[in-house]
């Protein structure tokens, strides 16, 4: 009886253990669940993904000529304008032939101007002069000569050497009767009443009378001696060298004087002309292999790669530097084909470069593929900026969102609250208790979801996958915040 006693008593206190546990149990409150109500706000779906900036137009800077680098202008990230030099070759070799060809310029506009202006008043009464001289010089040695001729024919005589000896006398006195009229001319001339013409022609007249004088002396030597065969034959050669000199001299001196009173002759000055002309071409020939030594900018823009530095041997054409234009730019930007029907040329983006987070700018996209990249199962979508940023470069990663779709005054959960279970779907609490619930998504935000399915008095849980369907939940407000 005892041990009986005791086993009921040990049964009825297991049992009594339980029942307070079962009692605690249901007196325990259900867990808390935060909640939100749905919200009508404007939702803005978009795609999100990393591109690239691509500059539209980017050129390569070479040069025309080969030759050795003397200095480059520029430097990796300066801006630079269409036409400015950014590289120079040697052309120290250059600038001399240069400096060689403007003097001949120079030297070809001197003559052409002087054989277009026709002779100077002083340059004909000059050749005048001249023609005037060359005829009594010559007239003068011929004459000599033909007195010595005749007296060497004649013999000296008694009358002959008379006539000689008196010949010399006159002779004698002309010539010191030129020499004191070119000293005064020469006088008159420095004080400025004669001109140079006059003392030329003072000059010319000494000239004669010493010449004669000459000839007197040698026919007096003549007339005092018997003349021989030979020195006849002498006379005779001199007289016709003497004809012949007066001939070529008074020819040449008025062939000089015709052509000064014809001057300009057209023939000289279309060779001049063409002289300056070759000189002047020879100068942009100059010009045009200096010019070739500059590098320039075939385009405006930033300076993104340089290859050459100064001392380098470059080859005609060889790339010296890379300039992209910023003034055309798009973005390159990939995403999962699964987004290509919801992605369309004219939808707007807002980039965001991570070095300047706080100054993202607006793009329109403007194609989107054509080409899929098999592997990978992404398409390329093309941007063009609104407005290019002075800070972007060619090649820089950029974060773009594309908003592809708009919904104003949707109903909104927060994206947390939103799970895909064979479709989209809620949970809410409604009686203690978790219940799941259909929705439609029609938009995803970054952090709210425009859904359809629900009222604005659905108690929506915030965080869906902290729940399952049926457990009990107190519902706590989420005080707001979505």
């Amino acid at each position: 009886m005892k041990r009986l006693s005791k086993r009921v008593l040990a049964a009825i206190a297991v049992t009594g253990i339980v029942l307070v546990i079962v009692a605690v149990r249901f007196a325990m409150p259900a867990p808390k669940v935060e909640v939100v109500r749905p919200t009508s706000r404007d939702v803005v779906e978009v795609v999100v993904a990393t591109g690239r900036v691509r500059a539209l137009l980017q050129s390569e800077v070479g040069s025309e000529t080969g030759g050795v680098v003397q200095e480059v202008l520029v430097r990796e990230g300066d801006t630079v304008q269409a036409g400015q030099v950014v590289a120079r070759l040697q052309r120290d070799e250059l600038l001399e032939q240069m400096n060689a060809a403007r003097a001949a310029v120079e030297t070809a506009t001197r003559e052409l101007k002087q054989v277009s202006r026709g002779s100077l008043p002083e340059e004909i009464a000059r050749a005048r002069a001249e023609l005037e001289q060359a005829e009594q010089v010559g007239r003068a040695r011929l004459e000599a000569a033909l007195q010595r001729l005749r007296q060497l024919e004649a013999g000296g005589r008694t009358e002959e050497i008379a006539r000689a000896q008196a010949a010399v006398a006159d002779a004698e006195a002309r010539r010191k009767q030129a020499e004191a009229d070119l000293r005064r001319s020469q006088q008159l001339f420095e004080a400025g009443a004669l001109g140079r013409a006059d003392v030329e022609k003072a000059e010319t007249a000494l000239k004669s009378a010493r010449a004669a004088e000459e000839s007197a002396r040698a026919q007096l030597a003549l007339a005092k001696q018997p003349a021989r065969s030979e020195e006849i034959k002498a006379a005779q050669a001199e007289v016709q060298s003497a004809r012949a000199s007066l001939e070529q001299s008074v020819k040449a001196a008025r062939a000089n004087l015709q052509l000064l009173l014809r001057k300009p002759l057209r023939e000289e000055v279309e060779v001049a002309r063409a002289r300056l002309r070759q000189a002047e071409a020879n100068v942009r020939l100059v010009e045009e292999r200096l010019r070739q030594r500059d590098v320039l900018a075939p385009i405006g823009g930033l300076v993104v790669r340089r290859n050459v530095e100064p001392g380098q041997s470059v080859l005609p054409g060889a790339s010296l530097m890379s300039i992209a234009s910023m003034e055309r730019v798009e973005i390159l930007m990939e995403t999962d084909e699964s987004n290509i029907p919801r992605l369309s040329p004219g939808q707007s983006a807002v980039v965001v470069v991570p070095a300047y987070r706080e100054q993202p700018f607006r793009a329109v996209v403007t194609q989107v593929g054509p080409e899929i990249d098999s592997q990978r199962g992404v398409v390329t979508v093309r941007l063009r900026p609104v407005q290019i940023p002075s800070f972007l470069r060619p090649d820089m990663t950029v974060d773009v969102s594309v908003e592809v779709k708009q919904l104003k005054a949707a109903l909104t959960v927060p994206v947390t609250a939103v799970v895909s279970r064979s479709g989209d779907t809620v949970f809410v609490v409604e009686n203690g208790k978790v219940r799941a619930k259909p929705v439609r998504v029609l938009a995803k935000g970054e952090e709210t979801v425009a859904v359809e399915g629900l009222s604005s008095e659905d108690l929506v849980v915030r965080q869906a996958l902290r729940v399952k369907e049926g457990q009990k939940a107190t519902p706590q407000p989420a005080g707001g915040r979505q």
